[in-house]
């Protein structure tokens, strides 16, 4: 069903004020240009941890998790490039070197289930959510069985050690989606349970200062849409209408400004509400990693590059990593596994006049983001509506 004509003329002056700064026509953007600066990391993660200096808040993040710190080793085993050691009980134990930390629909679990298939990386864990939904202290076994804490999530990566034991050039990771939009929110928990002000970030660099991040992410409009549908159906339920979509959008936008202005934009980020219209601000949680990790230690991705291009972004993913590269052949078959999770095509068509609201939305968020990464093609104009009159 479409809306009333009256509302119809209302978003048609929403959209006469915005043509200004509307794209006439798509910017080219080549999709590998940005990769050209990837880097291999300059030392092991054994290295790392052997001239790690603890941060001024190292007590304050201590505390926040202290599990964590009673399994970390004083030291790794230098001759694997994955973080691994000997406990005193003798198992070989490894810890992750890499995380895809975001975002939610955005390509986190194709990329992940792509990487698998590398000969370099061990069996890791999609998914686990432990830095943010896991609670310290631990109430069960969360998704770190037994008990859900640290040594648990260690032994995630219990059958990735066995393969790493065997061949030293293995690295094992993990990809939970909610961790770089949560860092405000989360901290083993959620952070104002604990009348905390360690953000995960904090957390996790205190923890594992070698890390490997990656960041992928999605024109927001299209990632909040997708959101949308994938989280609020079972799996034989029809789509709800696009009608539906414009009147969430509309009063998500206004109880987000409503926050904004009675507490401030920091406080609404942490309050993690509405949490599908605020994990499309990308730009508002850059700086919560990059002033706590070394900047070389996160690859950002945009996924519509990674799908114009996914040989290219896994090859600048390797070289990230410091794993080999693969032959032609590797890589043909490789790049032929159909998409994970791929569902965006099954969806109604969004109205013109909702994704002319949400582009205007993010437009500030997204101009932040390309200033911040010190690339344009984060605005994504390529991808904006056209200058079309609602019918």
């Amino acid at each position: 069903m479409r809306l009333p004509k009256m509302r119809q003329l209302a978003m048609l002056s929403g959209l006469l004020a915005a043509s200004c700064w509307v794209r006439l026509a798509a910017a080219a953007v080549d999709p590998v240009s940005y990769l050209k600066n990837v880097a291999a990391p300059s030392k092991s993660a054994a290295e790392i941890w052997a001239s790690f200096k603890p941060s001024a808040k190292h007590d304050e993040i201590v505390a926040a998790a202290p599990d964590t710190w009673k399994v970390l080793p004083k030291s790794f085993s230098p001759e694997y490039k994955n973080p691994c050691w000997y406990d005193e009980y003798t198992r070989f134990r490894c810890a992750p070197y890499y995380q895809i930390i975001g975002v939610s629909k955005c390509g986190t679990t194709d990329m992940y289930a792509r990487l698998k298939k590398h000969p370099e990386i061990a069996d890791g864990s999609k998914g686990p959510h432990f830095w943010d939904e896991c609670p310290y202290p631990p109430r069960g076994a969360c998704t770190a069985p037994p008990n859900g804490d640290f040594d648990g999530y260690v032994n995630l990566f219990e059958k990735g050690a066995y393969q790493i034991k065997a061949n030293k050039e293995l690295v094992t990771g993990e990809a939970s989606s909610n961790t770089y939009t949560g860092v405000y929110t989360f901290v083993r928990g959620l952070a104002v349970r604990k009348n905390s002000n360690v953000t995960l970030a904090e957390l996790i660099y205190e923890a594992q200062p070698y890390q490997r991040l990656i960041v992928i992410m999605r024109e927001p409009v299209s990632r909040y849409y997708s959101a949308f549908h994938y989280y609020r159906r079972r799996k034989n339920d029809q789509f709800e209408g696009p009608d539906k979509f414009h009147e969430k959008a509309t009063q998500e936008i206004s109880r987000w400004n409503e926050c904004v202005e009675k507490l401030g934009t920091r406080a609404c980020l942490k309050r993690y509400d509405p949490q599908q219209l605020i994990k499309g601000m990308y730009s508002e949680f850059v700086e919560a990693w990059t002033d706590v990790f070394p900047k070389e230690n996160i690859l950002f991705l945009r996924t519509e590059d990674y799908q114009a291009a996914p040989k290219e972004h896994l090859q600048a993913v390797c070289k990230f990593l410091g794993i080999r590269d693969l032959s032609e052949e590797e890589w043909s078959r490789l790049v032929a596994v159909q998409r994970a999770n791929a569902q965006s095509t099954r969806y109604p068509r969004m109205l013109p006049e909702t994704r002319i609201m949400l582009e205007e939305f993010y437009r500030p968020f997204n101009e932040k983001l390309a200033k911040l990464l010190g690339d344009d093609r984060f605005l994504w104009q390529d991808k904006r509506a056209p200058k079309t009159t609602p019918q």
